[in-house]
């Protein structure tokens, strides 16, 4: 389920980005456009049970608050509710978007990690039948024939288990897909 978060962090922090055009634009709309972006992505999220929904909601309540006259710490008094409700929300859309590129950054990292593991993995079936890469194509016949090797090779069986027990199928797939994207152009260009 990692590959899938990734992905939805990906899409919600460009549209995060585009949120945050409208500061610099339309100065009017901002809050309202950030408060409906806040909704939406946890609504995207809300089934890969992640802890960035926490804050989501958490940055939901304090724009909220600021309209019941709470005024964070570091914001200056005596400004107009509506100023300081785009001040709160500018800081707050900067707080989540570090939080979504260091979640996406701590997923990659962890990927990457995993796919040096199946390469390995791939690397001995290889090595127990070279043909292997010949018959590679991006499919899912493909995926599950190699899943299936891994699983029945007596070499690479320890590492079948481990990746069953650290990954999704759906994160299997998409390092499979990757993998085999990589063989593929680099037998072409060969």
């Amino acid at each position: 389920m990692q590959s899938i978060l990734r992905e939805k962090l990906l899409a919600q922090a460009l549209k995060l980005a585009e949120v945050s055009k409208i500061y610099r634009t339309d100065n009017s709309r901002f809050v309202e456009t950030y408060f409906n972006w806040l909704e939406q992505a946890e609504k995207d999220l809300s089934g890969l049970r992640s802890p960035i929904i926490t804050l989501l909601q958490s940055e939901k309540a304090t724009l909220n608050s600021v309209l019941d006259g709470f005024l964070p710490h570091n914001i200056q008094p005596g400004r107009s509710i509506r100023k300081i409700q785009k001040a709160v929300a500018a800081q707050s859309l900067e707080k989540i978007s570090r939080e979504i590129y260091s979640k996406i950054e701590q997923i990659d990292l962890e990927l990457n990690q995993l796919n040096e593991k199946l390469c390995h993995a791939l690397a001995v079936l290889a090595s127990k039948d070279p043909a292997i890469y010949a018959s590679l194509d991006l499919t899912q016949r493909s995926v599950d024939k190699i899943w299936h090797m891994l699983a029945t090779t007596p070499e690479t069986f320890p590492m079948y288990n481990y990746f069953c027990a650290k990954l999704a199928a759906t994160d299997v797939n998409y390092l499979l897909m990757d993998i085999f994207q990589k063989i593929i152009g680099n037998i072409k260009s060969t």
